[in-house]
């Protein structure tokens, strides 16, 4: 069969499925391929479809992440090149329209979930605190996002670290970003120039941020970049393409398409000029294009992040009063709220509290012992040998008595 004729077939009719959330490869070595795979960080698929040389259509089992055996199933012989292009085009069709069908739960799923009110009071003074207020700033505040949310910053620096220590006993600075996290997760999607109508300017197509050269941590930020996503819980961008330049030129940070946004400028009273809007969530880079010395990177918001962030004034009082805390997280469930706070290596607590009660419930864990792999009922995960090994102990709700139980000694009762 001439294979490459129906390779030529074969990309006329389903080249038009390849964009920027769809890849569609077709390629031709000793049998006709056609590989279907997700663009979007939010899913992972991918689905091959073959051609033989003699006719027949294979189709292997679906890489979802999850598959452990591959297997085919002859989905046709052709006779005909007309017919295995036809056959091909079915295959490829059906599995775009499953990809696509995948993503879009995805993206709902991504969706921030119902937020609790944050008072007019409350959200104009984390607006004011985030343009400069005494001793703090955006810096602060987006670093208690991250020890709030967990969520990692994109590259790693000792003031970065410096910024997440002092924020988890700055109390001020921690309700300044839980209400601009709820706020932003609860905010309407709109593209830059809908923000610019919203907040009284003139569109201009643009909403973005620059970043000045960090010799240290520009590589770090490329690394980042060339996994095609990036998070960050809270971060600002300006709808002035000149006062985005003006806080640096090494990077260009564009948002492309609706994404949720504060508009701190309106908020605040200050700062005007800076034509500011707190944002956040988890983007997916689009594009990424050398400029002269720039770096023009193009995001679209994909998804929410830190739309669960706690509030229990104990447990975060907690997250300032235990030495050693290298990450930390504070999320909020049905009546209850989960404080996660890692110690070093693999020590590490978590504290929850129902809504109201008492007392709360402290589960330390340690790095298993010599020999973990010869015990238990499940010898080959780590984890599991981590979670038997685990103390779980209720104490009041009392930010001494969480304290001494997320660091009492293992052994030590």
């Amino acid at each position: 069969m001439d294979l490459e004729g129906v390779r030529q077939q074969v990309i006329a009719h389903v080249g038009k499925h390849d964009d920027e959330d769809v890849a569609v490869r077709v390629a031709l070595g000793e049998d006709l391929h056609v590989a279907i795979s997700s663009r979007d960080p939010l899913t992972y698929y991918t689905q091959f479809v073959h051609v033989r040389s003699d006719g027949t259509v294979e189709r292997p089992t679906t890489d979802d992440g999850f598959t452990l055996d591959m297997e085919k199933t002859t989905v046709g012989k052709a006779a005909t090149p007309a017919e295995a292009v036809d056959l091909v085009v079915r295959e490829v069709e059906a599995a775009v329209d499953w990809l696509r069908e995948k993503q879009a739960r995805a993206a709902e799923w991504a969706r921030p979930s119902q937020q609790p009110a944050v008072s007019a009071e409350d959200l104009a003074g984390a607006c004011a605190l985030w343009q400069g207020g005494q001793n703090v700033g955006s810096s602060p505040i987006r670093a208690a996002a991250r020890v709030l949310t967990g969520v990692h910053h994109y590259f790693r620096a000792e003031f970065i670290t410096g910024y997440e220590t002092a924020a988890r006993s700055q109390r001020e600075t921690l309700d300044a970003g839980i209400a601009l996290l709820r706020a932003v997760n609860a905010a309407p999607h709109l593209e830059a120039d809908g923000w610019n109508t919203w907040t009284g300017l003139p569109p201009r197509a643009f909403a973005g941020r620059g970043i000045g050269a960090k010799p240290d941590e520009d590589p770090q930020i490329e690394r980042h970049l060339r996994t095609r996503q990036i998070e960050m819980p809270l971060w600002g961008v300006s709808l002035s393409r000149e006062v985005a330049d003006g806080f640096g030129t090494r990077f260009l940070f564009e948002l492309v398409g609706p994404f949720p946004a504060v508009p701190a400028r309106a908020l605040s009273g200050t700062k005007a000029e800076e034509q500011e809007l707190v944002t956040g969530g988890r983007y997916k880079v689009l594009s990424q294009e050398q400029c002269g010395e720039t770096t023009h990177v193009r995001l679209r918001w994909i998804g929410a992040s830190g739309d669960r962030v706690g509030s229990d004034d104990v447990l975060l009082a907690a997250l300032g009063a235990v030495p050693g805390v290298l990450h930390s997280s504070l999320t909020r469930s049905a009546g209850s709220e989960l404080l996660e706070l890692r110690l070093g290596d693999e020590d590490s607590a978590t504290v929850t509290r129902s809504a109201g009660s008492d007392e709360v419930e402290v589960v330390r864990y340690w790095a298993p012992e010599p020999g973990w792999a010869a015990k238990g009922d499940d010898p080959y995960t780590q984890a599991a040998a981590i979670r038997a090994a685990s103390r779980r102990t209720t104490v009041p709700a009392d930010v001494d008595a969480i304290a001494a139980a997320a660091l009492k000694g293992k052994g030590n009762e």
